[in-house]
């Protein structure tokens, strides 16, 4: 862990960036940074739980500092109204923070905040959720297997996305709650993160699953 407290650094303000936050907003971290460049939609409203309908067109996170300051006067949040895409942008802002979360929505800021957590050493905290699955991995850099380990690489196209196939607006809430839980564990060294294990939730059945991983001595990342 580096020496900047317990400050988070949270990227994407959507449906798994807004439970997220709000849960640790309410667990009463001290300081929040939230990435994400887009604007507040209606279709979005069904996952995003921070915002209304009074909010729409307005950006995501302002009106998520907003809302989250309401919940936790003494937090501090700052926003950066900003698409992180590159290890290089991610690594500037996550070096100051002692955990960071990816709640993104493309697998080109996955890969990218995977990279800068191997590359400047910090932990990172991997959630997804598309249709009706989630999925959830904590990486400790240099240890445990990241997504380079488990799929390689970034597909060719984003496939599956929460714009072409929809997601469960409440499978979004539950993985989120999970992220910002294993967010408390590492910051508190509590418990037994997710390291070396592939967290799965299929709403459909209610199957959950721990998937076994192990760091891949082939993977760049652990060259």
């Amino acid at each position: 862990m580096n020496q900047s407290g317990h400050r988070v650094l949270l990227i994407g303000a959507g449906g798994l960036g807004c439970a997220a936050g709000l849960a640790l907003a309410q667990a009463g971290i001290p300081h929040l940074t939230i990435a994400d460049p887009d604007r507040i939609a209606l279709s979005n409203l069904h996952r995003q739980i921070l915002y209304t309908t009074r909010t729409i067109d307005l950006l995501k996170v302002e009106q998520a500092a907003v809302q989250l300051k309401t919940i936790n006067p003494l937090l501090s949040v700052t926003p950066v109204n900003q698409k992180l895409t590159t290890p290089e942008a991610i690594g500037l802002i996550a070096q100051h923070h002692a955990v960071t979360l990816d709640a993104s929505d493309n697998f080109t800021t996955r890969f990218a905040a995977n990279d800068a957590a191997i590359r400047y050493r910090f932990p990172l905290i991997h959630g997804a959720a598309t249709g009706f699955m989630g999925q959830l991995l904590t990486i400790d850099p240099g240890r445990t297997a990241c997504l380079r380990c488990l799929f390689g690489g970034p597909p060719a196209t984003e496939g599956a996305t929460c714009q072409n196939e929809g997601v469960i607006g409440p499978l979004v809430g539950e993985v989120g709650w999970l992220m910002a839980l294993e967010t408390v564990k590492l910051l508190h060294h509590r418990g037994q993160p997710a390291w070396n294990r592939l967290l799965t939730i299929h709403a459909l059945t209610g199957q959950r699953r721990a998937v076994p991983l192990r760091p891949n001595p082939r993977c760049p990342c652990h060259s």
